[in-house]
């Protein structure tokens, strides 16, 4: 790409070499350093492509030869210059376009974020503002490793940064730091206690004096496995108090019910097929004023409202400094449905099955999904009932432990 970007601005012909000695010419070009490319037979000789000093080179090759030289094609900056010479406003506005995009191209005009998940990428970006990282920001006034260490040691969250600059594009990546569950010391004195209310399914327990049993309905706050360890002394009969840190994993059924109502008569949206479209190009550098074109008055009563916004040349390294914003306006007729029994009830299990996909995570184990069903005279009214079996056990330090052996 770049060998072909200096052969278009140094500018270049496309010659054709006849006579008898073509060989020999090859030969002779060879051997002065002259460099040719694209040779390709016609008929009584070759067709080439070479620099224009390289062609004035080539009449000595030819004269000794006795071949012919015949200039067939002109490509490059020098010859359009030379053909558009007598338009100056023409040519200025070339030079002036030239020019806008060599400067255009020396700041930033996307910035990426990738890698985060806990850490906003607002947050990144607002706080890269600081080092002069932002949207419109002249590259040179950029250092891409002061910013990586800024952003490193500010978000505790963040184990490793990476920021690069190709083009008018800049790329933060980054690392999260892989949260530890808070757990207490081994030599802390613990029980075992329930964090939500539940029956009991299984109870394992490691160390500690279990307090309930398998079918036991406990609430949150009861104690299941106590860290205190009655010990009897065999010679005197006394009773002492040997506090442990107690350990066990303790499953329970847990119930989840939520009631929702789903109404039977909803608002259909028939589209007509009338659009109306609107653009919008918003400038990115200074206050980020917009533009409107090909507006007018939207007409229709009912209407959606679609909006995509395109930034040129956003999937490469050199993005504009412009955004392109489609709004397109559907219009639609509102029509009065109602829905039948089933549609009801296949529309009720589509919300449920969302929800728990929504609220529950995915190391619970969902046991039983009950649900009833209300006919009302508008609505169906949904009661569910959600048994899933979790671990509900938490450890809790014994205050003021007293030790004892």
């Amino acid at each position: 790409m770049f060998l072909k970007a200096w052969t278009f601005l140094r500018g270049y012909v496309a010659v054709e070499v006849t006579g008898s000695s073509v060989e020999r010419f090859l030969n002779m070009t060879a051997h002065r350093g002259i460099y040719i490319w694209d040779i390709n037979p016609i008929k009584n000789g070759i067709q080439m492509h070479c620099s224009i000093k390289a062609f004035k080179m080539l009449k000595t090759s030819a004269q000794k030869t006795k071949c012919r030289l015949k200039v067939s094609d002109r490509q490059g900056l020098p010859f359009i210059i030379y053909r558009y010479r007598r338009r100056k406003f023409l040519m200025g506005g070339v030079a002036f376009f030239v020019l806008f995009l060599y400067i255009m191209a020396s700041f930033i005009w996307r910035i990426d974020i990738e890698g985060n998940e806990r850490v906003p990428t607002e947050a990144i970006l607002q706080f890269s503002e600081t080092y002069n990282l932002r949207i419109g920001a002249s590259k040179r006034h950029i250092n891409n490793r002061e910013v990586s260490r800024a952003i490193l040691s500010h978000f505790t969250d963040i184990g490793w940064v990476d920021v690069h600059t190709r083009g008018t594009r800049t790329t933060i990546i980054v690392s999260e730091i892989i949260p530890e569950h808070p757990r207490l010391p081994r030599d802390t004195p613990c029980n075992i206690v329930a964090a939500q209310d539940g029956l009991i399914t299984k109870i394992v327990t490691a160390s500690g004096i279990p307090k309930v049993r398998q079918n036991d309905v406990v609430q949150e706050g009861d104690i299941l496995v106590s860290g205190e360890l009655p010990i009897v002394s065999e010679h005197t009969g006394q009773s002492t108090t040997v506090f442990v840190h107690a350990y066990a994993e303790v499953w329970a059924k847990m119930y989840t019910p939520f009631r929702f109502k789903l109404p039977m008569s909803y608002t259909h949206k028939a589209f007509t097929g009338n659009e109306r479209t609107h653009h919008t190009i918003q400038w990115l550098a200074g206050q980020q004023r917009s533009i409107n074109l090909f507006h007018g008055r939207i007409s229709f009563t009912n209407y959606d409202k679609i909006v995509s916004h395109n930034q040129p040349g956003s999937s490469g390294d050199y993005p504009m400094p412009f955004i392109w914003t489609q709004a397109i306006y559907r219009e639609f007729i509102p029509e009065t449905r109602h829905r039948t029994l089933e549609e009801a009830k296949a529309m009720a299990d589509r919300i449920i099955t969302d929800r728990i996909i929504r609220e529950f995570d995915f190391h619970i184990d969902i046991v039983d999904k009950l649900v009833q069903f209300e006919e009302l005279p508008d609505n169906l009214v949904v009661s569910v009932l959600i048994t899933t079996n979790e671990r509900i056990d938490k450890a809790v330090p014994i205050e003021n432990p007293l030790h004892e052996n």
